[in-house]
């Protein structure tokens, strides 16, 4: 009995720990998704050339930031939604600039 005791503890006490834990890796690979989608995409542009339809792996699917031509020339901000794969208390999403090419984790 005390051994079984032992582990509910434990286990109450791991469970919360590793949701965190898979909920902050969802948020990394999203973040590392978008940052090479963006920066592949922007180079696309910058040599005239229609950049790759945008496949998400990591990031949810909702996400459309399919980039065009004029993205280039007037940049904007664009949001690549991160799946909730653990607890979504501390989900962030990747948002990214087009102008600079820089992505950033953000609050959902």
């Amino acid at each position: 009995m005390i051994v079984v005791a032992i582990i509910a503890i434990l286990a109450a006490i791991a469970l919360p720990q590793y949701r965190n834990y898979t909920q902050r890796s969802a948020n990394a690979a999203c973040l590392a998704e978008a940052r090479a989608y963006l920066s592949t995409a922007v180079a696309d542009l910058a040599g005239a050339v229609t950049p790759a339809t945008y496949v998400p792996k990591a990031c949810d699917a909702s996400a459309n930031p399919n980039l065009i031509a004029t993205d280039f020339a007037t940049p904007r901000t664009v949001t690549f939604d991160t799946r909730t794969k653990g607890n979504a208390d501390i989900k962030q999403n990747a948002v990214c600039n087009t102008g600079s090419a820089q992505c950033e984790l953000v609050d959902d």
